[in-house]
């Protein structure tokens, strides 16, 4: 693995963290615009929750620049883990604190930014503007 292939990987990870955001703005619009503004800032929500456990996972899967496949598979692991367990927790909190939110809205905020990824796959993201 070369210094440019590393670089690579970190503009695709913010390029699909990018694209995370862009697709929860461009949802929270249409619904402030369409639906109402208890709906926007519900998907806003569920949008932010999946775009905060990408950057936890992104930390702490790429936090050094080469490893051993074994310890590059337990950060991995250790991401996953963290980012199921701050999403899950971040949900509990949400649903707990504001109790008059339309939860539909959030699932659907959460998913629009959670298929930003596999949107992202399709995408080369090389770091240039």
């Amino acid at each position: 693995m070369s210094y440019g292939d590393v670089m690579y990987g970190k503009a695709q990870i913010r390029g699909i963290i990018r694209l995370q955001i862009g697709f929860t703005m461009l949802l929270t619009i249409a619904l402030l615009l369409i639906v109402d503004q208890k709906a926007a800032i519900a998907s806003f929500s569920g949008g932010l929750i999946a775009v905060l456990g990408s950057v936890l996972y992104s930390l702490i899967a790429y936090r050094a620049r080469l490893a051993a496949a074994a310890e590059l598979l337990r950060r991995h692991f250790a991401a996953e883990m963290a980012k199921l367990s701050v999403t899950l927790l971040a949900f509990a909190a949400f649903f707990m604190f504001y109790r008059d939110v339309a939860w539909a809205w959030v699932f659907a905020g959460y998913l629009v930014a959670a298929s930003a990824y596999w949107f992202g796959l399709l995408i080369k993201f090389d770091g240039k503007k």
